[in-house]
């Protein structure tokens, strides 16, 4: 028999055509979901904008360039004492028997301190009964005081036993009060008798005096020499810390300004301040220092002069060429 193939039908050519149809048109579905994916997501994005936006100038405040006289002072620490004490001695040795004063008490030279009464005269006492001639010798000795001032100490009580020339007390006189400074020798040359120095009390007390004395001795260990202020006529405790400022040097015509002007570098090796220009631009300016006191310091720079203003407060980290605007 002869070979016959059976020949497809055209239900199956039909089946064949519609499943290639299919593949197609999932291919084409894909490609219309990817061009609606990459488009929604374009229209998404804005177009960037440019936006300019203004400088707001800086706050702060200015002081004009000055010049004038400037005296950079220093400063040395000091203490009060009294160079003159005197010691009231026994005369005798027996027993106090009168002493009106305490410590702190005003005496003066001349005046009696205590009496004190020996064992001689206690033995006179039965004595005098029988003969009254001897009353004169009974009574107490006085000792006498041979300073005017402050009882500093006090050695004794009433009735207690003191021998001759036993220290009763030590009397400070006022008037030999001083102020003792001791200066570095390397700051000598600057101190002389005669110069003009403020003594500063701890209570902000401020007293006008001059460098009355210099001793001629140096401490070994800190290498500074003794200077005296003479004090007469203030009332000090001794020993009351204190500090003594006399000017170091001084010079004319200096170009000054305030501290808060002056700007440095974290070594301190660089100094600027920020000059203003036309009340609106702040520029950096170079400068070199000098003298200064507690309120003003020395500048040298050929690009700034007299009357210029320079930005006090405000300029801390600030560049070059900054609009700032003064406060009234």
């Amino acid at each position: 028999m002869p070979n016959c193939r059976p020949r497809p039908t055209s239900g199956c050519c039909v089946t064949n055509i519609t499943i290639q149809t299919g593949d197609m048109m999932k291919k084409l579905g894909y490609t219309f979901l990817c061009i609606w994916v990459l488009t929604s997501v374009g229209s998404c994005k804005s177009d960037p904008q440019t936006t300019t936006t203004s400088e707001v100038p800086i706050q702060v405040k200015t002081a004009a360039v000055q010049q004038g006289d400037i005296k950079e002072y220093i400063t040395f620490n000091g203490v009060t004492l009294y160079q003159k004490k005197e010691n009231v001695r026994s005369n005798v040795t027996g027993y106090v028997s009168w002493l009106p004063h305490k410590l702190g008490s005003h005496i003066r030279a001349g005046q009696t301190f205590a009496t004190v009464r020996t064992k001689e005269q206690d033995a006179l006492a039965e004595a005098v009964r029988i003969d009254s001639t001897l009353a004169k010798l009974s009574g107490p000795i006085s000792v006498i005081s041979n300073g005017t001032g402050v009882i500093a100490q006090l050695n004794v009580q009433r009735n207690d036993y003191v021998a001759e020339g036993d220290v009763l007390a030590i009397i400070s006189e006022p008037s030999s009060l001083v102020v003792q400074v001791n200066v570095p020798y390397e700051y000598g040359d600057h101190i002389d008798i005669g110069t003009l120095c403020e003594i500063m009390l701890q209570n902000g007390t401020v007293i006008q005096a001059k460098i009355s004395a210099i001793l001629p001795v140096i401490d070994p260990i800190p290498q500074s020499q003794q200077f005296l202020i003479e004090l007469p006529g203030q009332e000090l405790p001794e020993n009351l810390n204190v500090q003594v400022k006399t000017v170091y040097k001084e010079k004319k015509n200096a170009m000054t300004i305030p501290h808060s002007a002056l700007q440095s570098n974290e070594l301190l090796t660089g100094f600027w301040v920020m000059k203003v220009l036309g009340d609106t631009l702040a520029v950096r300016q170079d400068v070199q220092t000098g003298l200064k006191n507690d309120s003003l310091i020395e500048v040298m720079s050929k690009k700034l002069g007299i009357h210029d203003k320079v930005v006090t407060e405000g300029s801390y980290q600030m560049q070059d060429s900054t609009k700032v605007s003064i406060e009234k």
